[in-house]
């Protein structure tokens, strides 16, 4: 080869190192940060600013931490969520080896995002059973539900629900294995995200069940539910780029559902109100 040829797999290989340091090695970073912005908007949105009140900042972090740790941890990160909970003063914390999933990528949705109370088999079972504990003990630790254990089950189950929302939205392609994660809406069984945010919203919000508010939100989510069923039980499921940029139309829609609704009707809780307004 001649000193030309070198020069220039030379040049050709550095541009390469140079482009390798400073691109991202995973989108991990940015899915965490946005799943979190998407947690603040559904319970905030234009009724609190959250990074203008650093005096619930403690809270926030407490809230987002826990929400990854119950269901995006895996592969031995998240020991700083657990020492940032511990801080706090979450009692019963798990070891990190009690929780650790060994997966790569997002296949690590198949042991986390199928459904609040989905039943997983041997380890999957007993690691999601202390992830569950784990958001349990931090919500029961950040507000007061007077003992109401179902209004704080309803609203970890929304915590939850947010979060596999987020993972929707992330989706790029019908034909991508993304790991296995509870369908949107339209099941027949009903094992999807809107019935389960509507059974929840029943015991979350159950003094609200005859305002406006609650029943603009339901009938909305139903209506999106029979959108989703058109597509879901069609045959095959969702398998066609039509199919699928109607699903994440309706899924963008759903989350403008919430994120117009809840933090009002959050804000008239007790429990919330005298965390984030009093």
């Amino acid at each position: 080869m001649n000193r030309k040829k070198k020069s220039k797999v030379m040049i050709f290989f550095l541009c390469f190192v140079l482009l390798a340091s400073i691109m991202p090695t995973s989108s991990y970073a940015f899915e965490r940060k946005d799943h979190d912005k998407y947690m603040e908007d559904v319970l905030f949105k234009n009724f609190l600013e959250v990074d203008k009140h650093p005096e619930i900042k403690d809270e926030i972090e407490a809230l987002e931490c826990a929400s990854y740790l119950c269901v995006d941890q895996f592969n031995g990160n998240g020991q700083k969520d657990l020492d940032v909970l511990g801080a706090y003063g979450v009692q019963g914390l798990p070891s990190l080896s009690e929780i650790d999933f060994n997966a790569s990528g997002k296949t690590h949705r198949s042991y986390t995002h199928r459904g609040w109370d989905y039943v997983y088999v041997g380890l999957a079972s007993e690691r999601w059973d202390i992830r569950k504990q784990l958001l349990m003990n931090t919500v029961g630790t950040i507000f007061d539900f007077q003992g109401n254990l179902k209004q704080q089950e309803s609203f970890c189950a929304l915590l939850y629900y947010i979060h596999i929302l987020g993972d929707f939205e992330d989706d790029t392609s019908w034909k991508i294995n993304n790991g296995l994660k509870m369908a949107a809406g339209g099941r027949l069984d009903k094992e999807d995200i809107i019935d389960e945010l509507l059974k929840h919203f029943e015991t979350l919000f159950e003094d609200q069940k005859f305002t406006h508010k609650y029943l603009h939100l339901t009938v909305a989510m139903e209506r999106y539910n029979n959108k989703l069923a058109k597509i879901e039980r069609s045959e095959g499921g969702i398998n066609t780029d039509e199919e699928f940029a109607l699903r994440q139309e309706y899924v963008t829609g759903l989350r403008d559902l919430l994120t117009k609704y809840l933090p009002e009707m959050l804000k008239e809780e007790q429990f919330f109100n005298d965390v984030f307004y009093k």
